[in-house]
């Protein structure tokens, strides 16, 4: 009704929630908006809305008239694209180094960009000749003429809208370093022996290292060097007499073979041949042998060229092993660093100095050394065991008194020795080890026996003994008797002390032993002054205390019984 006016405007829906709202201005005329709060990022809006960014508004529009007609309004509003740049990703990394004459490929270039549609070029207005650019990489191998440590350019990219973004890359070429060897450039080989040498080496350049060849200049030597590996070769042969005491001088060339500006360093190595010399013996020339004993000599020897220690022979002539045979003797190597001389030297050679000669050879092929030396062995006699302590054994005893004495003896040629005897006296026992020992009864005294002892070193063919005879006398043993038993003290008082020593004596002059086998309590004794002594601590000793004491030789004893009265 065209009297009418619009009373209200609501919006009922829209496909694209919360971005429009209604209006009306001053002029009284009524308008779609976009709210303040409104979010119209197209890409956002894209992703949210099924790839859709229009929005279909429907609205309700109610007239002033008095029955409130309505009516419905339908408008569409297009949101659309505003291009922005495209941007480089955060882990992007602008530098690079490339070895030249090697093919060199970046790491991926990445980028990210707001806008939904279009493609993108990366390009570049200072690109280096040798380089290309492959949708997000670069590549390609420089040339001699590209070394350079700041090879610098910038790289572009452009949206199909037209915007672009920069940035700078530079790289490193780096030149081409040369190959070298790890291993030392000298080594000592001895001549004549096959030897080996390993010769190591390697590349700056990890791309090199499986490139690597090394070639060694001709030699009249005898010198082979193959290479046995990426990274190594070896050095073999065996080194002529001609060139013993000589260093020897050899280049290797080593090539990394890269296509452009290939390196390579030649090396001198040198090898001193270090002449053969003649074993020797590290054992005195000269001992002494016993007669007629079983012995043995070790004779050592060693080679001041230690490739040679292992393969050492010793021998001796004909002639010398029928000479040794003669003295009873052989000589058997045990090993390459010792032989021994063994045997038995009868007597007739006792005396003598045997002579003869040993010779060591260290079986070097093609210049075998050897060195003869003159041993010497003297034949000492067999000398008699000797008594140690003869002249101590006791001669003369006491009745009821233990004998007891242990012979010893040695041999000055160490031999072992023997002991055997004769024996008349009745109550001594003997053993093989040289113990006397027994006890005379009453019935011995005055009685005399011989012993006879003889130690024998039981050495082959000539044995040798010493003998020694000696008596012994028993005698009376008369028991020791105390001198001043009827003047002993016999009264103590408590709380004094009490003392009395005495007086002993012995007519054998036998050693004495003092005890008291009966006693108080409080009473002591010192044994080696014949003492006894004490103090009665309390009334509860008062009266009659039995003391008995005591004396003994090696087989009699004389007690003495008294009584000491103590008082208050």
């Amino acid at each position: 009704n065209p009297d009418d006016e619009i009373d209200t405007v609501i919006i009922q829906s829209q496909t694209i929630p919360n971005l429009f709202s209604v209006m009306k201005d001053s002029l009284g005329n009524w308008k779609v908006v976009l709210k303040s709060s409104a979010i119209i990022d197209y890409e956002t809006l894209h992703s949210q809305n099924a790839s859709s960014t229009l929005s279909k508004i429907t609205m309700e529009i109610t007239d002033d008239s008095p029955t409130g007609e309505k009516g419905t309004l339908i408008a569409s509003v297009e949101i659309t694209n505003v291009n922005e740049n495209p941007t480089w990703d955060n882990t992007n990394v602008y530098t690079g180094v490339a070895d030249v004459g090697l093919p060199y490929e970046s790491s991926e270039i990445n980028w990210g960009d707001t806008d939904l549609t279009g493609n993108h070029d990366l390009t570049s207005d200072d690109l280096p000749g040798w380089l290309a650019i492959d949708v997000n990489k670069l590549s390609g191998t420089p040339g001699a003429g590209d070394i350079n440590p700041n090879t610098s350019f910038t790289l572009k990219l452009t949206d199909d809208g037209g915007l672009s973004i920069t940035n700078d890359f530079t790289i490193d070429v780096r030149d081409n370093d040369a190959p070298y060897f790890t291993s030392a450039t000298s080594v000592e080989w001895d001549e004549l022996i096959e030897e080996s040498w390993t010769i190591s080496f390697t590349d700056p350049n990890s791309y090199d290292r499986d490139h690597l060849t090394a070639v060694a200049a001709s030699n009249s030597y005898g010198l082979e060097f193959v290479q046995n590996g990426l990274v190594s070769g070896v050095v073999t042969g065996a080194i002529s007499h001609t060139y013993a005491g000589q260093n020897l001088n050899f280049d290797i060339t080593l090539s990394d073979n890269r296509a452009e500006k290939p390196a390579a360093v030649t090396q001198e190595f040198i090898i001193f041949v270090v002449p053969n010399e003649a074993p020797y013996f590290t054992i005195s020339t000269s001992d002494t042998w016993e007669e007629e004993r079983n012995d043995s000599w070790t004779i050592s020897f060693t080679d001041p060229n230690s490739v040679d220690q292992s393969s050492l022979t010793a021998n001796v002539s004909d002639d010398v092993e029928s000479a040794l045979g003669d003295y009873g003797l052989e000589f058997n190597q045990i090993s390459g660093t010792y032989g021994n001389i063994t045997g038995t030297i009868p007597t007739a050679y006792v005396g003598q100095t045997l002579i003869f000669d040993i010779t060591v050879t260290d079986d070097r092929a093609g210049n075998i050394l050897s060195t003869t030396e003159t041993f010497q062995l003297f034949v000492d006699a067999n000398d008699a065991p000797n008594f140690s302590n003869e002249t101590s054994i006791p001669q003369s005893i006491n009745h009821g008194c233990p004998y007891y004495f242990d012979v010893s003896w040695s041999d000055p040629d160490g031999d072992n020795v023997v002991l055997t005897w004769e024996n008349d006296v009745t109550w001594l026992n003997i053993n093989s080890n040289g113990l006397l020992s027994g006890t005379p009864l009453e019935g011995d005294i005055n009685s005399s026996g011989t012993v006879s002892l003889t130690i024998t070193d039981n050495r082959p063919n000539v044995p040798l003994s010493t003998d020694y005879t000696f008596s012994i006398n028993v005698g009376e043993n008369f028991a020791p008797v105390f001198n001043n038993s009827g003047s002993v003290d016999t009264t103590a008082t408590v709380g004094e002390e009490y003392s009395f020593t005495f007086a002993i004596n012995d007519d054998n002059s036998d050693a004495l032993t003092f005890t008291v086998p009966a006693r108080p309590s409080w009473l002591t004794y010192d044994a080696s002054l014949y003492k006894v002594y004490g103090t009665p601590p309390n009334t509860t000793h008062v009266g009659p205390n039995d003391v008995t004491v005591k004396v003994e030789d090696c087989g009699t004893s004389t007690s003495f019984d008294f009584s000491i009265e103590v008082s208050e």
